[in-house]
């Protein structure tokens, strides 16, 4: 009898064992299958601008690597306000991210009331790219330099004017700093996007502008713009022969643009360094390098603390041009 009693109270053990082991194995499975659904991603751009075109480009690869479809969504306005309020306000979902510029990200809360707080309400997963710009004139001005272009302003005061895609984008703000960095003050002609910006420079409506030399480069090519200065530190492989803004003596002009993916602030941990590990494996894939290239793009590999890092720093520089040269949102 009491072998029996043994013999049972040892199955029954180790079917106690075996439940414990295959519940581990559950909850691990559990853990491993995110994303269970597509993944979407806000575009704070219309279709066919640089961040739309960023992200068309990678979005197949990401949904490769995460076995589930990346759907891009775009949702434009406010220079990032519209889709990054949206993203904060949805109910939890950690299958949604967002698409922010470093301007964005640095800027956005010193020019707009905002509802959101970009530093606590969106989490950092990791940079994608960047790119400079490349300060521009009309052929038509007699300018070929950036320090004629100042002397130009100051000799005739209150009759240069210069195009952007809207107050507080990357072109606007850059072009403030600018103006502080010479000592000239130009007419700003806003604009809701990049495009009729730089339809305005090419057709003489205004002097001067800057914008990504993805975008510049076959304008510049074609003569109907002439470029001053590129803002990247060397000098760029398809603009061999235009100089940096820091050979040009305007050192403090050196910017490059990034484009960075958030999340919303309560997204685990997990979701975030798994979605960062795949985005770090594309950007690291030669094929993507090479296509990237040929947009004037440079890949960006890194953590979510590098991102943050970078954002801190921009943040500290674009509030004080924002103040300085008192911009208000309109």
């Amino acid at each position: 009898m009491k072998r029996i009693l043994f013999t049972h109270l040892r199955l029954a053990l180790k079917g106690v064992f075996l439940a414990l082991a295959l519940g581990s194995c559950c909850v691990v499975q559990a853990q491993q299958v995110w994303p269970v659904r597509p993944i979407r991603i806000l575009i704070p751009a219309v279709a066919g601008g640089s961040t739309d075109v960023l992200l068309r480009l990678l979005a197949p690869e990401m949904s490769k690597l995460l076995g589930q479809p990346v759907i891009l969504e775009n949702r434009s306005g406010a220079y990032g306000v519209v889709a990054a309020t949206y993203l904060v306000n949805s109910a939890p979902n950690d299958h949604l991210f967002l698409v922010q510029t470093m301007t964005m990200m640095s800027a956005n809360q010193f020019l707009y009331k905002l509802t959101y707080d970009p530093e606590s309400d969106l989490k950092s997963i990791g940079l994608i790219a960047d790119t400079p710009n490349v300060f521009l004139v009309h052929p038509s001005l007699p300018v070929r330099t950036m320090k004629e272009l100042a002397e130009f302003g100051k000799t005739h005061p209150g009759q240069l004017s210069y195009s952007s895609g809207g107050v507080g984008g990357t072109a606007h703000l850059l072009t403030e700093l600018l103006q502080l960095d010479m000592g000239i003050k130009a007419l700003h002609v806003p604009y809701n996007t990049n495009a009729p910006a730089t339809q305005a420079l090419v057709a003489g409506d205004v002097h001067f502008n800057n914008d990504n030399v993805t975008l510049m480069a076959p304008l510049i090519r074609s003569g109907k713009v002439r470029p001053l200065a590129v803002t990247s530190p060397k000098r760029l492989p398809q603009l061999p022969e235009v100089p940096t803004v820091s050979e040009a003596g305007y050192p403090e002009l050196t910017f490059v643009a990034w484009w960075g993916l958030v999340a919303q602030s309560k997204t685990s941990q997990d979701v975030i360094a798994r979605m960062n590990r795949e985005m770090v494996a594309i950007l690291q894939q030669s094929n993507i390098i090479a296509r990237l290239r040929e947009y004037g793009l440079g890949p960006l590999p890194g953590t979510p603390d590098d991102m943050s890092a970078s954002i801190r720093k921009e943040r500290v520089r674009w509030k004080k041009v924002i103040e300085t040269a008192g911009i208000k949102s309109q």
